[in-house]
Protein backbone atom coordinates (compact mmCIF):
# COMPACT_ATOMS: atom_id res chain seq x y z
CA UNK A 1 0.00 0.00 0.00
CA UNK A 2 2.39 2.73 -1.20
CA UNK A 3 1.70 6.40 -0.52
CA UNK A 4 0.54 8.55 -3.41
CA UNK A 5 0.37 12.32 -3.74
CA UNK A 6 -3.13 13.64 -4.36
CA UNK A 7 -4.02 17.29 -5.05
CA UNK A 8 -5.96 18.87 -2.20
CA UNK A 9 -8.74 19.87 -4.63
CA UNK A 10 -9.40 16.19 -5.32
CA UNK A 11 -9.90 15.32 -1.64
CA UNK A 12 -13.34 15.38 -0.03
CA UNK A 13 -14.41 15.43 3.59
CA UNK A 14 -16.06 12.26 4.83
CA UNK A 15 -19.80 12.81 5.28
CA UNK A 16 -19.77 9.83 7.68
CA UNK A 17 -16.87 11.11 9.78
CA UNK A 18 -17.36 9.67 13.33
CA UNK A 19 -16.47 13.05 14.86
CA UNK A 20 -19.72 14.55 13.57
CA UNK A 21 -23.29 13.54 12.88
CA UNK A 22 -23.73 12.36 9.29
CA UNK A 23 -23.50 15.38 7.00
CA UNK A 24 -25.66 16.12 3.97
CA UNK A 25 -22.95 17.81 1.88
CA UNK A 26 -19.33 18.95 1.86
CA UNK A 27 -20.38 22.35 3.16
CA UNK A 28 -22.43 20.74 5.92
CA UNK A 29 -19.49 18.51 6.87
CA UNK A 30 -17.15 21.52 7.10
CA UNK A 31 -19.69 23.41 9.19
CA UNK A 32 -20.02 20.53 11.64
CA UNK A 33 -16.25 20.10 11.94
CA UNK A 34 -15.85 23.81 12.69
CA UNK A 35 -18.53 23.66 15.40
CA UNK A 36 -17.08 20.45 16.86
CA UNK A 37 -13.46 21.58 16.90
CA UNK A 38 -13.83 25.33 17.49
CA UNK A 39 -10.50 26.70 18.80
CA UNK A 40 -8.76 23.34 18.21
CA UNK A 41 -9.16 23.88 14.48
CA UNK A 42 -7.49 27.28 14.82
CA UNK A 43 -4.58 25.74 16.73
CA UNK A 44 -4.21 23.08 14.05
CA UNK A 45 -4.28 25.73 11.32
CA UNK A 46 -1.60 27.71 13.15
CA UNK A 47 0.57 24.59 13.32
CA UNK A 48 0.15 23.95 9.58
CA UNK A 49 1.00 27.56 8.72
CA UNK A 50 4.08 27.60 10.95
CA UNK A 51 5.43 24.06 10.51
CA UNK A 52 3.60 22.47 7.61
CA UNK A 53 1.64 19.20 7.61
CA UNK A 54 3.08 16.58 9.96
CA UNK A 55 5.11 14.22 7.72
CA UNK A 56 4.40 11.30 10.08
CA UNK A 57 0.64 11.51 9.41
CA UNK A 58 -0.64 10.27 6.07
CA UNK A 59 -4.21 10.62 4.85
CA UNK A 60 -6.23 7.41 4.46
CA UNK A 61 -8.65 7.70 1.51
CA UNK A 62 -11.04 5.75 -0.71
CA UNK A 63 -12.37 6.64 -4.16
CA UNK A 64 -15.58 8.61 -4.09
CA UNK A 65 -18.66 6.78 -5.33
CA UNK A 66 -20.27 10.03 -6.51
CA UNK A 67 -17.15 11.50 -8.13
CA UNK A 68 -14.87 8.72 -9.45
CA UNK A 69 -11.98 11.12 -9.99
CA UNK A 70 -12.12 12.34 -6.36
CA UNK A 71 -11.20 10.72 -3.04
CA UNK A 72 -13.04 10.63 0.32
CA UNK A 73 -10.83 11.15 3.37
CA UNK A 74 -11.44 8.48 6.01
CA UNK A 75 -8.56 9.59 8.23
CA UNK A 76 -7.39 13.21 8.32
CA UNK A 77 -10.67 15.16 8.15
CA UNK A 78 -9.56 17.80 10.67
CA UNK A 79 -6.37 18.49 8.74
CA UNK A 80 -8.24 18.59 5.43
CA UNK A 81 -10.86 20.99 6.85
CA UNK A 82 -8.12 23.31 8.14
CA UNK A 83 -6.34 23.19 4.77
CA UNK A 84 -9.51 23.96 2.80
CA UNK A 85 -10.17 27.02 4.96
CA UNK A 86 -6.55 28.18 4.74
CA UNK A 87 -6.56 27.85 0.95
CA UNK A 88 -9.92 29.58 0.55
CA UNK A 89 -11.30 31.36 3.64
CA UNK A 90 -14.32 32.50 1.64
CA UNK A 91 -15.81 29.03 2.28
CA UNK A 92 -16.70 30.37 5.72
CA UNK A 93 -19.11 32.91 4.24
CA UNK A 94 -22.62 32.29 5.49
CA UNK A 95 -21.51 29.63 7.98
CA UNK A 96 -22.15 29.73 11.71
CA UNK A 97 -18.67 30.52 12.96
CA UNK A 98 -17.72 32.48 16.04
CA UNK A 99 -16.39 35.89 14.98
CA UNK A 100 -13.05 35.42 16.76
CA UNK A 101 -12.55 32.01 15.13
CA UNK A 102 -13.36 33.28 11.65
CA UNK A 103 -11.14 36.34 12.06
CA UNK A 104 -8.16 34.25 13.15
CA UNK A 105 -8.61 31.70 10.34
CA UNK A 106 -8.76 34.50 7.79
CA UNK A 107 -5.57 36.03 9.22
CA UNK A 108 -3.82 32.67 9.03
CA UNK A 109 -4.91 32.28 5.42
CA UNK A 110 -2.92 35.35 4.45
CA UNK A 111 0.21 33.76 5.97
CA UNK A 112 -0.33 30.33 4.45
CA UNK A 113 1.94 29.25 1.57
CA UNK A 114 -0.75 28.01 -0.81
CA UNK A 115 1.66 27.46 -3.67
CA UNK A 116 4.03 25.44 -1.52
CA UNK A 117 1.42 22.89 -0.50
CA UNK A 118 -0.56 21.62 -3.44
CA UNK A 119 -0.70 17.88 -2.78
CA UNK A 120 -0.94 15.56 0.21
CA UNK A 121 0.57 12.13 0.80
CA UNK A 122 -2.26 9.60 0.97
CA UNK A 123 -2.84 5.86 1.21
CA UNK A 124 -5.62 4.69 -1.09
CA UNK A 125 -7.62 1.66 0.07
CA UNK A 126 -10.48 -0.19 -1.61
CA UNK A 127 -13.26 0.23 0.98
CA UNK A 128 -14.23 1.59 4.37
CA UNK A 129 -14.01 -1.91 5.79
CA UNK A 130 -10.34 -2.10 4.80
CA UNK A 131 -9.60 1.05 6.77
CA UNK A 132 -11.72 0.28 9.83
CA UNK A 133 -8.96 -1.63 11.63
CA UNK A 134 -6.38 1.14 11.18
CA UNK A 135 -8.77 3.91 12.18
CA UNK A 136 -9.91 1.94 15.23
CA UNK A 137 -6.31 1.44 16.36
CA UNK A 138 -5.54 5.13 15.99
CA UNK A 139 -8.56 6.57 17.74
CA UNK A 140 -9.62 4.10 20.43
CA UNK A 141 -6.66 4.16 22.78
CA UNK A 142 -3.60 1.99 23.20
CA UNK A 143 -5.42 -1.28 22.46
CA UNK A 144 -2.79 -3.30 24.33
CA UNK A 145 -0.07 -1.74 22.19
CA UNK A 146 -1.73 -1.93 18.76
CA UNK A 147 -2.75 1.71 18.87
CA UNK A 148 -0.78 4.84 19.70
CA UNK A 149 0.78 4.40 23.15
CA UNK A 150 1.02 7.77 24.83
CA UNK A 151 4.26 8.80 26.47
CA UNK A 152 4.38 9.08 30.22
CA UNK A 153 5.22 12.45 31.75
CA UNK A 154 8.74 11.17 32.34
CA UNK A 155 9.15 10.13 28.71
CA UNK A 156 7.92 13.55 27.56
CA UNK A 157 10.48 15.22 29.81
CA UNK A 158 13.27 13.06 28.46
CA UNK A 159 12.29 13.94 24.90
CA UNK A 160 12.25 17.65 25.67
CA UNK A 161 15.61 17.50 27.40
CA UNK A 162 16.95 17.00 30.89
CA UNK A 163 15.81 19.24 33.73
CA UNK A 164 16.27 19.42 37.54
CA UNK A 165 13.12 17.40 38.31
CA UNK A 166 14.15 14.61 35.97
CA UNK A 167 17.69 14.69 37.36
CA UNK A 168 16.28 14.26 40.87
CA UNK A 169 13.99 11.43 39.80
CA UNK A 170 16.77 9.59 37.98
CA UNK A 171 19.03 10.06 41.01
CA UNK A 172 16.48 8.44 43.32
CA UNK A 173 15.50 5.59 41.00
CA UNK A 174 19.09 4.72 40.04
CA UNK A 175 20.86 5.18 43.39
CA UNK A 176 18.12 5.11 45.98
CA UNK A 177 16.51 2.34 47.97
CA UNK A 178 13.28 1.75 46.04
CA UNK A 179 11.54 -1.57 45.60
CA UNK A 180 10.97 -2.93 42.08
CA UNK A 181 7.24 -2.34 42.55
CA UNK A 182 7.75 1.35 43.33
CA UNK A 183 10.13 1.73 40.37
CA UNK A 184 7.54 0.14 38.11
CA UNK A 185 4.90 2.60 39.33
CA UNK A 186 7.27 5.50 38.72
CA UNK A 187 7.97 4.40 35.16
CA UNK A 188 4.26 3.86 34.46
CA UNK A 189 2.93 7.12 35.86
CA UNK A 190 4.76 9.72 37.93
CA UNK A 191 3.68 13.36 38.49
CA UNK A 192 6.95 14.83 37.27
CA UNK A 193 5.44 18.32 36.96
CA UNK A 194 4.62 18.32 40.68
CA UNK A 195 8.19 17.40 41.57
CA UNK A 196 9.33 20.14 39.19
CA UNK A 197 7.07 22.62 41.00
CA UNK A 198 8.65 21.67 44.34
CA UNK A 199 12.22 21.95 43.12
CA UNK A 200 11.49 25.21 41.30
CA UNK A 201 10.56 26.82 44.63
CA UNK A 202 13.62 28.51 46.23
CA UNK A 203 12.33 28.01 49.79
CA UNK A 204 11.98 24.29 49.15
CA UNK A 205 15.47 24.01 47.69
CA UNK A 206 16.89 25.93 50.62
CA UNK A 207 15.24 23.57 53.12
CA UNK A 208 16.60 20.44 51.43
CA UNK A 209 20.03 21.80 50.54
CA UNK A 210 19.91 22.11 46.76
CA UNK A 211 20.52 24.81 44.15
CA UNK A 212 19.73 25.08 40.45
CA UNK A 213 22.48 26.37 38.20
CA UNK A 214 22.20 26.37 34.44
CA UNK A 215 19.25 23.99 34.50
CA UNK A 216 21.19 21.52 36.66
CA UNK A 217 20.54 20.44 40.24
CA UNK A 218 23.51 20.99 42.57
CA UNK A 219 24.16 20.24 46.23
CA UNK A 220 26.97 20.30 48.75
CA UNK A 221 25.39 17.55 50.85
CA UNK A 222 26.93 14.10 51.18
CA UNK A 223 25.16 11.34 49.28
CA UNK A 224 22.92 9.92 52.01
CA UNK A 225 21.80 13.36 53.23
CA UNK A 226 20.99 14.47 49.68
CA UNK A 227 19.05 11.29 48.99
CA UNK A 228 16.76 11.46 52.03
CA UNK A 229 14.47 14.37 51.07
CA UNK A 230 14.38 13.54 47.36
CA UNK A 231 13.55 9.90 47.98
CA UNK A 232 10.83 10.89 50.43
CA UNK A 233 9.30 13.29 47.88
CA UNK A 234 9.37 10.66 45.16
CA UNK A 235 7.75 8.06 47.44
CA UNK A 236 5.07 10.48 48.57
CA UNK A 237 4.23 11.55 45.03
CA UNK A 238 4.13 8.09 43.49
CA UNK A 239 2.03 6.70 46.36
CA UNK A 240 -0.42 9.62 46.36
CA UNK A 241 0.43 10.70 49.91
CA UNK A 242 0.60 14.20 48.44
CA UNK A 243 -0.71 15.40 45.10
CA UNK A 244 -0.74 18.47 42.90
CA UNK A 245 -3.83 19.91 44.60
CA UNK A 246 -2.00 19.95 47.93
CA UNK A 247 1.12 21.52 46.44
CA UNK A 248 -0.20 24.29 44.23
CA UNK A 249 0.86 27.26 46.35
CA UNK A 250 4.24 28.13 47.82
CA UNK A 251 3.00 28.03 51.46
CA UNK A 252 1.65 24.53 50.81
CA UNK A 253 4.97 23.37 49.39
CA UNK A 254 6.96 24.91 52.23
CA UNK A 255 4.61 23.33 54.79
CA UNK A 256 4.98 19.95 53.13
CA UNK A 257 8.78 20.10 53.13
CA UNK A 258 8.76 21.23 56.77
CA UNK A 259 6.78 18.10 57.63
CA UNK A 260 9.45 15.74 56.29
CA UNK A 261 10.91 15.43 59.79
CA UNK A 262 13.75 12.93 59.87
CA UNK A 263 13.82 12.88 56.07
CA UNK A 264 15.10 16.46 56.06
CA UNK A 265 18.87 16.55 55.56
CA UNK A 266 21.37 17.71 58.14
CA UNK A 267 22.41 20.92 56.40
CA UNK A 268 25.46 21.23 58.68
CA UNK A 269 27.02 18.32 56.76
CA UNK A 270 27.08 20.30 53.50
CA UNK A 271 30.45 21.05 51.91
CA UNK A 272 31.21 24.50 50.46
CA UNK A 273 31.87 23.05 47.00
CA UNK A 274 28.69 22.14 45.12
CA UNK A 275 28.47 19.22 42.70
CA UNK A 276 25.79 18.26 40.18
CA UNK A 277 23.47 15.62 41.56
CA UNK A 278 24.31 13.34 38.65
CA UNK A 279 27.91 13.22 39.94
CA UNK A 280 26.86 12.31 43.49
CA UNK A 281 27.59 8.73 44.55
CA UNK A 282 27.67 6.84 47.88
CA UNK A 283 30.91 7.24 49.80
CA UNK A 284 32.78 4.33 51.37
CA UNK A 285 32.07 3.78 55.05
CA UNK A 286 33.96 6.23 57.20
CA UNK A 287 34.90 8.59 54.37
CA UNK A 288 33.69 12.12 53.89
CA UNK A 289 32.86 14.25 50.92
CA UNK A 290 29.97 14.42 48.53
CA UNK A 291 31.20 13.15 45.20
CA UNK A 292 33.23 9.99 45.78
CA UNK A 293 32.19 6.54 44.75
CA UNK A 294 31.98 3.58 47.04
CA UNK A 295 29.65 1.27 48.90
CA UNK A 296 25.94 1.76 48.97
CA UNK A 297 24.35 3.80 51.72
CA UNK A 298 20.69 3.13 52.40
CA UNK A 299 18.52 6.17 52.90
CA UNK A 300 15.15 7.45 53.54
CA UNK A 301 11.71 6.02 53.89
CA UNK A 302 8.62 8.13 53.81
CA UNK A 303 6.32 9.54 56.38
CA UNK A 304 9.11 10.69 58.70
CA UNK A 305 9.92 7.05 59.26
CA UNK A 306 13.61 7.08 58.42
CA UNK A 307 15.89 7.46 61.37
CA UNK A 308 19.35 9.00 61.50
CA UNK A 309 22.42 6.96 60.67
CA UNK A 310 25.87 6.81 62.12
CA UNK A 311 28.88 7.42 59.92
CA UNK A 312 29.58 3.71 59.93
CA UNK A 313 27.31 2.99 56.99
CA UNK A 314 23.90 1.49 56.39
CA UNK A 315 21.46 1.07 59.24
CA UNK A 316 20.81 -2.48 58.10
CA UNK A 317 22.53 -4.91 55.76
CA UNK A 318 20.70 -7.36 53.55
CA UNK A 319 22.37 -10.66 52.69
CA UNK A 320 20.69 -11.56 49.43
CA UNK A 321 17.02 -11.74 48.52
CA UNK A 322 15.09 -12.75 51.59
CA UNK A 323 18.32 -12.94 53.61
CA UNK A 324 18.67 -12.18 57.29
CA UNK A 325 19.18 -8.59 58.28
CA UNK A 326 21.57 -7.28 60.89
CA UNK A 327 20.89 -4.08 62.75
CA UNK A 328 23.43 -1.76 64.29
CA UNK A 329 22.29 -0.55 67.69
CA UNK A 330 25.03 1.73 69.01
CA UNK A 331 22.51 3.30 71.39
CA UNK A 332 18.85 2.49 71.51
CA UNK A 333 17.69 5.96 72.46
CA UNK A 334 14.70 6.88 74.57
CA UNK A 335 11.87 6.16 72.10
CA UNK A 336 10.20 2.88 71.16
CA UNK A 337 11.51 2.82 67.57
CA UNK A 338 15.31 3.17 67.54
CA UNK A 339 16.98 5.49 65.10
CA UNK A 340 18.74 2.56 63.45
CA UNK A 341 15.45 1.07 62.24
CA UNK A 342 14.60 1.91 58.62
CA UNK A 343 10.92 1.80 57.67
CA UNK A 344 9.62 3.04 54.32
CA UNK A 345 6.08 3.94 55.32
CA UNK A 346 3.85 5.12 52.48
CA UNK A 347 0.54 5.48 54.35
CA UNK A 348 0.06 9.00 55.75
CA UNK A 349 -1.62 8.06 59.04
CA UNK A 350 0.81 5.21 59.73
CA UNK A 351 3.69 7.57 59.01
CA UNK A 352 2.35 10.02 61.58
CA UNK A 353 2.09 7.22 64.16
CA UNK A 354 5.70 6.23 63.41
CA UNK A 355 6.82 9.80 63.89
CA UNK A 356 5.25 9.88 67.37
CA UNK A 357 6.71 6.50 68.29
CA UNK A 358 10.14 7.85 67.35
CA UNK A 359 9.77 10.96 69.48
CA UNK A 360 7.80 10.03 72.64
CA UNK A 361 9.99 8.95 75.58
CA UNK A 362 9.29 5.42 76.80
CA UNK A 363 10.00 6.29 80.40
CA UNK A 364 7.53 9.17 80.36
CA UNK A 365 4.66 7.97 78.13
CA UNK A 366 4.41 4.15 78.34
CA UNK A 367 0.60 4.12 78.19
CA UNK A 368 0.39 6.37 75.14
CA UNK A 369 3.16 4.42 73.44
CA UNK A 370 1.49 1.05 74.11
CA UNK A 371 -1.72 2.30 72.48
CA UNK A 372 0.16 3.67 69.49
CA UNK A 373 2.16 0.44 69.25
CA UNK A 374 -1.00 -1.61 68.86
CA UNK A 375 -2.42 0.89 66.34
CA UNK A 376 0.82 0.74 64.37
CA UNK A 377 0.83 -3.05 64.37
CA UNK A 378 -2.73 -3.42 63.10
CA UNK A 379 -2.60 -0.68 60.47
CA UNK A 380 0.75 -1.98 59.20
CA UNK A 381 -0.45 -5.57 58.94
CA UNK A 382 -3.66 -4.45 57.19
CA UNK A 383 -1.64 -2.47 54.64
CA UNK A 384 0.71 -5.39 54.01
CA UNK A 385 -2.09 -7.91 53.51
CA UNK A 386 -3.90 -5.58 51.12
CA UNK A 387 -0.71 -4.95 49.13
CA UNK A 388 -0.27 -8.68 48.78
CA UNK A 389 -3.87 -9.23 47.71
CA UNK A 390 -4.80 -11.02 50.95
CA UNK A 391 -8.14 -10.41 52.64
CA UNK A 392 -8.45 -8.76 56.05
CA UNK A 393 -12.07 -9.92 56.41
CA UNK A 394 -13.93 -13.23 56.50
CA UNK A 395 -17.49 -14.39 56.03
CA UNK A 396 -19.15 -15.58 59.25
CA UNK A 397 -21.56 -18.56 59.22
CA UNK A 398 -24.38 -16.02 59.38
CA UNK A 399 -23.16 -14.61 56.07
CA UNK A 400 -21.95 -11.36 57.65
CA UNK A 401 -18.60 -9.94 56.52
CA UNK A 402 -16.38 -9.43 59.57
CA UNK A 403 -12.84 -8.22 60.26
CA UNK A 404 -10.27 -10.86 61.10
CA UNK A 405 -8.74 -10.81 64.56
CA UNK A 406 -5.40 -9.05 64.79
CA UNK A 407 -3.65 -12.26 65.82
CA UNK A 408 -4.99 -14.03 62.73
CA UNK A 409 -3.84 -11.23 60.44
CA UNK A 410 -0.36 -11.15 61.97
CA UNK A 411 -0.09 -14.92 61.60
CA UNK A 412 -1.14 -14.77 57.92
CA UNK A 413 1.38 -11.98 57.26
CA UNK A 414 4.19 -14.04 58.82
CA UNK A 415 3.18 -17.14 56.83
CA UNK A 416 3.13 -15.10 53.62
CA UNK A 417 6.60 -13.67 54.29
CA UNK A 418 8.11 -17.09 54.99
CA UNK A 419 6.42 -18.57 51.92
CA UNK A 420 8.03 -15.83 49.85
CA UNK A 421 11.57 -16.35 51.07
CA UNK A 422 11.86 -14.67 54.47
CA UNK A 423 13.88 -16.87 56.89
CA UNK A 424 11.62 -18.22 59.64
CA UNK A 425 14.44 -17.57 62.11
CA UNK A 426 14.29 -13.85 61.36
CA UNK A 427 10.60 -13.78 62.29
CA UNK A 428 10.92 -15.97 65.37
CA UNK A 429 10.29 -13.04 67.71
CA UNK A 430 6.85 -12.30 66.29
CA UNK A 431 6.08 -16.01 65.82
CA UNK A 432 6.84 -16.80 69.48
CA UNK A 433 4.71 -13.85 70.54
CA UNK A 434 1.69 -15.26 68.71
CA UNK A 435 2.07 -18.52 70.65
CA UNK A 436 2.52 -16.97 74.10
CA UNK A 437 -0.32 -14.88 75.55
CA UNK A 438 2.04 -13.59 78.25
CA UNK A 439 4.44 -12.21 75.67
CA UNK A 440 4.44 -8.37 75.68
CA UNK A 441 4.13 -8.52 71.87
CA UNK A 442 1.09 -10.80 71.77
CA UNK A 443 -1.93 -8.96 70.30
CA UNK A 444 -4.01 -9.83 73.37
CA UNK A 445 -1.37 -8.23 75.60
CA UNK A 446 -1.37 -5.07 73.51
CA UNK A 447 -5.17 -5.15 73.65
CA UNK A 448 -5.07 -5.46 77.43
CA UNK A 449 -2.87 -2.37 77.72
CA UNK A 450 -5.80 -0.44 76.29
CA UNK A 451 -8.84 -2.09 77.86
CA UNK A 452 -7.69 -3.66 81.15
CA UNK A 453 -7.65 -1.10 83.96
CA UNK A 454 -5.37 -3.34 86.04
CA UNK A 455 -2.76 -4.13 83.38
CA UNK A 456 -0.09 -1.56 82.62
CA UNK A 457 2.93 -1.64 80.28
CA UNK A 458 6.47 -1.20 81.51
CA UNK A 459 9.27 0.44 79.62
CA UNK A 460 11.15 -2.87 79.43
CA UNK A 461 8.08 -4.77 78.17
CA UNK A 462 7.60 -2.35 75.33
CA UNK A 463 11.30 -2.31 74.47
CA UNK A 464 11.47 -6.10 74.34
CA UNK A 465 8.27 -6.25 72.29
CA UNK A 466 9.64 -3.84 69.71
CA UNK A 467 13.09 -5.42 69.46
CA UNK A 468 11.52 -8.84 68.84
CA UNK A 469 9.14 -7.42 66.25
CA UNK A 470 11.51 -5.09 64.39
CA UNK A 471 12.48 -7.61 61.66
CA UNK A 472 8.76 -8.18 61.07
CA UNK A 473 8.05 -4.46 60.77
CA UNK A 474 11.00 -3.99 58.44
CA UNK A 475 9.43 -6.53 56.11
CA UNK A 476 6.01 -4.93 56.45
CA UNK A 477 7.52 -1.60 55.33
CA UNK A 478 10.55 -2.50 53.17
Amino acid sequence: MPAVSIPIEELRLDLKNPRIAEAASQRDALQKIIVDQDTKLVVLAESIVEDGVNPMDRFLVIRSEDEPDKFVTLEGNRRLAALKVLRNPSVLTGMEVRASIQRRLEELSTEFDKAGLQTLDCFVIESREDGAMWINQRHTGENDGRGIVDWSGIARRRFRGNDPALQALDFVTERGDLSPDVKQKIEARFPITTLDRLLSTPAVRSAIGFEIRGNKLFTGLPFHEALKPLQRMVRDLVSGVVNVTQLKLQPQMVAYVSSLGMDLPDLSTAMPALVPIEDLFPSPAGSSGNGSTGGSTSAGGSGGSTGGRSSGGSARATSGAGGARSRRTPGRGTALIPKSCVLSVANTKVAEVVKELRSLKLATYPHAISVLFRVFLELSVDEYLKRQGLSITFTAPSGKIMDKKLRKKVDEAVQHMVANGAPAKELKGISNALADKNNPLHPDTLHAYIHNAFYSPTERDLTVAWDNAQPFFERLWP
